[in-house]
């Protein structure tokens, strides 16, 4: 069964390319003074790629929730339970990424890009990490990748 349409893909993509240029301006525009080491530049861009299928794994969610919700309301003949058991696992991956997403923290110079009256805050301002090694940076970056893309495979995996 087809969950998401081509062109609901097609339009996704457009805007999580350009929300991703917008990002990558703010995140260019840190306020860290030095030159970092090639293991701290690989940090960054790995945390930003992290970000950006962060990003993509929320919209992609939530969008087979809609399209779930919709088989649901229209006319889900024998199927209803089915539908149930989906909406129930994406609600327990929703909230193990708000989870992953809140314990996110700040890299060394990186600036705070969002607005806290919205609600959007995804990391920790009082969790400094600068004494870290960049090698230690590297590491928690890696380690955080490999969560996010526990959640990414199980949203895959997932069958209606």
């Amino acid at each position: 069964m087809n969950l998401i349409s081509i062109s609901r893909l097609r339009r996704l993509s457009g805007a999580l390319a350009l929300a991703s240029l917008a990002l990558t301006a703010v995140l260019a525009t840190g306020c860290h003074s030095h030159e970092d080491s090639a293991t701290m530049k690989e940090a960054r861009a790995l945390n930003d790629e992290t970000n950006e299928v962060g990003r993509k794994f929320h919209t992609r969610l939530e969008l087979i929730r809609e399209d779930i919700q919709a088989q649901l309301d229209g006319d889900a003949q024998g199927t209803e339970e089915l539908f149930k058991r989906v909406l129930v696992k994406l609600d327990d991956l929703d909230a193990r990424y708000e989870t992953w997403m809140s314990n996110q923290v700040l890299l060394p110079g990186a600036t705070c890009n969002h607005d806290h009256a919205d609600g959007e805050h995804h990391h920790h301002h009082e969790t400094s990490l600068d004494e870290l090694s960049d090698e230690d940076h590297l590491a928690l970056q890696k380690a955080i990748r490999e969560e996010l893309d526990g959640l990414v495979n199980e949203l895959n995996s997932l069958k209606p």
